[in-house]
């Protein structure tokens, strides 16, 4: 039997809006990132409205209280967050789904625009064999503060294809499922003959009219 995948797609489409705010939030509360770091978010999503080439340098800033933190310690930090976020977090039926095509021998991938800085344990979380997201670059076990490509859009076609060389796979459209929400996941989801769009906006649904439409939050 042909192997099967899922690609799922994090913000808005497995967790209730984005992500980073709620991590921010909690590196704040227990002290790992100053207050202050709230100005600097606000400041840094700012500098990238109609400006995408800028998004990089934007979630660098934001998480610029990372820079020189020993990568085993933000993921520590990184499961505390989910621990007490993530179930309020993660949409149930979403997770069901997940955990439904696991059990069901489909590989599941999410493939996020999420920084990696959290999204590296979500494996410890959820039932998935990857996660490729935009990195948060790393020399010597510290994060140097940089950020890497955006994980959105064709990038996110670009590492799927990349993953699943690395895996020896070339699956056809109708072995692929894929979940997302917005116009930045189309390219993913039109990887598969089967697209599914979460609660879309109104560009997302008109980029794919085909594409089945769940409510997770119903």
């Amino acid at each position: 039997m042909a192997e099967r995948f899922a690609f799922f797609d994090f913000d808005n489409t497995l967790s209730r809006g984005e992500s980073i705010v709620p991590y921010l939030r909690y590196c704040v509360r227990t002290g790992a990132a100053p207050r202050t770091q709230y100005l600097r978010a606000g400041a840094a999503w700012l500098s990238q409205l109609g400006h995408p080439e800028h998004i990089p340098r934007a979630k660098a800033k934001a998480l610029s209280f990372l820079r020189g933190m020993a990568v085993e310690e933000a993921d520590r930090l990184a499961r505390g967050y989910f621990r007490e976020v993530g179930g309020s977090l993660l949409f149930p039926a979403a997770t069901e789904e997940v955990r439904r095509l696991a059990a069901e021998g489909v590989r599941v991938v999410v493939v996020s625009a999420s920084p990696s800085a959290y999204m590296n344990i979500l494996e410890e979380v959820l039932p998935v064999e990857a996660v490729l997201c935009t990195q948060c670059l790393a020399e010597g076990g510290r994060y140097t503060g940089e950020v890497g490509p955006n994980c959105r859009g064709e990038e996110k076609v670009r590492r799927i294809r990349e993953w699943l060389r690395s895996q020896g796979a070339a699956p056809a459209p109708r072995q692929v499922l894929a979940y997302g929400d917005s116009a930045g996941d189309v390219p993913m989801l039109r990887l598969s003959s089967a697209p599914v769009l979460v609660s879309p906006g109104k560009k997302a649904a008109a980029m794919l009219p085909e594409a089945r439409v769940v409510h997770w939050a119903q």
